[in-house]
């Protein structure tokens, strides 16, 4: 089977056409922190292997997705600014994305530990050291310490993860960390603010930027760079019907690479879950939602992916 991949206004930006994608799962780590019972809303710790600071995430139910209202309101802004780019194509295929938002539904996740920011450089650099592999090729700005890492795939993520004793985040996890139990648009509210996200919508970016930048974009939790410096890898499959029949408690995501079909594309197999748009991303602020689904295929490297992790009590 060949994977049909083509780049959209819909920020799918799939590349090339390959074999299935690997179904390689990383072992799971002993975690280097002791738990942490009866933490709150606004309690922090260090994981003692990489330094990273993690805020805590209480269990309990959250609202995960979208309704069909608010699909229907982001296929027509799209719609519009598609306007005279006579791309039916590339239109079906957006709409074909938002709609794997749905249904809007209640879920419920115990309590978890999530990194305050992205895994920078600086943190990934000592885990290359750590493990005797070579940092990847730098993009064009080159590496710097406080910036979010990129040029990784999912399995180096994966590999970080485990190094570090902790794990990528599901995708329900990503969400709740990202957009509280109220169901808010963005991380800091349900009004587009540019101000508070690294992003090319407004003002174009030419690089990531430190991951201290936005205090004001902060999460209700108090992650920070949920929506926009750079896309996050999650630990899940992507299946675009999974929302349908997904368990209401502590969803993973499928367990096993799915094959579908991208509507007027073609069809994919083993495609992995990314979260929260990027610095480069150049068209409007739908990718920055907390509930927009982004899929890739997990061998990539590029300059705008990135990752960040979890731990559980």
């Amino acid at each position: 089977m060949r994977a049909v991949w083509l780049s959209v206004g819909i920020a799918l930006m799939i590349a090339g056409a390959g074999p299935v994608w690997s179904a390689e799962e990383p072992e799971k780590a002993v975690s280097p922190y002791d738990g942490k019972p009866g933490a709150k809303i606004g309690d922090a710790r260090v994981n003692s292997v990489d330094g990273a600071e993690m805020v805590w995430v209480p269990g309990g139910d959250f609202l995960m997705g979208s309704t069909d209202e608010q699909v229907a309101v982001e296929v027509e802004r799209y719609e519009r600014f598609e306007k005279g780019k006579k791309d039916a194509y590339s239109f079906a295929a957006g709409k074909w994305v938002f709609d794997s938002e749905k249904p809007q539904r209640k879920v419920y996740l115990d309590g978890y530990w999530i990194y305050k920011y992205p895994v920078t450089v600086a943190q990934y650099r000592k885990f290359a050291q750590d493990t005797n592999r070579k940092m990847p090729t730098a993009p064009s700005w080159g590496w710097n310490d406080n910036h979010p890492m990129v040029m990784i795939n999912w399995k180096d993520a994966a590999d970080y993860a485990k190094w570090a004793g902790v794990s990528l985040p599901t995708e329900a996890q990503w969400e709740k960390a990202a957009r509280g139990t109220d169901g808010r648009r963005y991380p800091w509210g349900d009004a587009w603010d540019s101000a508070k996200c690294t992003n090319s919508v407004e003002n174009q970016m030419s690089s990531t930027q430190p991951v201290v930048n936005h205090p004001a974009g902060a999460s209700p939790y108090g992650a920070m760079d949920m929506a926009g410096n750079v896309w996050e890898w999650c630990a899940d499959w992507f299946d675009p019907d999974y929302y349908k029949s997904a368990p209401a408690r502590n969803p993973a995501g499928p367990s096993a690479a799915v094959e579908f079909n991208v509507i007027g594309m073609g069809s994919a197999k083993g495609a992995r879950v990314l979260r929260g748009g990027s610095w480069y991303y150049d068209y409007f602020d739908y990718a920055f939602r907390c509930s927009y689904r982004y899929f890739l295929d997990p061998s990539m490297r590029y300059y705008n992916y990135g990752f960040r992790c979890v731990g559980t009590v």
